[in-house]
């Protein structure tokens, strides 16, 4: 969710467009906010030494008389994203300290989320906390993040697995990191998760491939809940259509082909979105047997 929030002048002109989000770095309007946040944190946490071995910083890091302060105003004119970085970094180790701590620690980690997540919204960046505040992401539109949101729910009531190959995916393509590969297959594990107990329950060793051919082959047996323009159950030649654009994309998973070629960022993002609607609709049985 982004600022809504909008300048009198913009205001009074009528002006609506939201305010363009800053997509590298730590702009300097949110320079001293986030250098505060970052103290609070490492110095609360004794995060200095951890946040610095993860990120490979080098020692003066750690020699300096206060740690914390040289780790909360880090910058390198080469690497732009090294705050963001840091931020990154330093939520995970606090994530990681707190498994198993008491309550009242889980509530104040959660207090300093809630504060950076505040600050990232107000001050446009194009980055947010991850659902589960171990890490930053890029922010989606908040239309494709519900939809992503009712996916995860639909795939957790048929197989945890499938939400949890969903997060996972979703992790890899908006990451601050992006592995488009990584995300890619995990995409595509999400919709076996739901698909292949369905429609290939007795197969030894089911996939998203031939989950597709038995829908191919299959279609007279399948029909959807949604009408078509007769008003009679539509026909399944659009799960078909997508099952198909969603396997057949994934270009990375054999080397040596004449059409193999590395994922790209935007096809991965893409695949997400495919298999978060493939994971409700089949979940929520949208398809059914006839």
């Amino acid at each position: 969710m982004t600022s809504k929030w909008r300048r009198l002048t913009d205001r009074l002109t009528g002006k609506t467009e939201p305010e363009p989000l800053w997509t590298e770095g730590v702009p300097d309007h949110l320079d001293v906010p986030i250098r505060e946040w970052l103290y609070d944190v490492l110095s609360h946490y004794d995060m200095a030494q951890p946040v610095a071995v993860r990120l490979k910083l080098p020692s003066r890091i750690l020699k300096a008389r206060d740690p914390y302060a040289e780790l909360a105003v880090l910058d390198d004119p080469k690497n732009p994203m090294l705050r963001l970085e840091v931020i990154d970094a330093t939520l995970g180790c606090v994530q990681q300290a707190l498994q198993g701590a008491a309550w009242q620690h889980i509530q104040t980690a959660a207090s300093y989320v809630r504060q950076l997540e505040g600050i990232l919204r107000e001050g446009d960046s194009a980055f947010t906390v991850s659902e589960d505040g171990s890490g930053l992401e890029r922010r989606m539109d908040e239309t494709l993040h519900a939809t992503y949101d009712k996916a995860v729910e639909a795939g957790a009531s048929k197989a945890d697995t499938a939400a949890n190959h969903l997060r996972a995916a979703f992790t890899e393509a908006y990451g601050i990191k992006p592995d488009p590969s990584a995300a890619y297959s995990r995409a595509i594990k999400a919709v076996e998760a739901v698909a292949n107990p369905l429609f290939l329950p007795n197969a030894p060793e089911p996939t998203l491939g031939k989950v597709r051919a038995h829908l191919d082959q299959g279609r007279h047996k399948y029909e959807m809940v949604i009408a078509d323009k007769t008003g009679a159950p539509a026909d399944i030649d659009a799960i078909v259509a997508i099952v198909s654009l969603l396997w057949h994309g994934q270009r990375d998973r054999h080397e040596g082909g004449p059409t193999s070629a590395p994922v790209t960022l935007e096809a991965a993002e893409t695949a997400v979105h495919t298999a978060a609607i493939l994971v409700h609709w089949i979940s929520s049985d949208s398809i059914r047997k006839k």
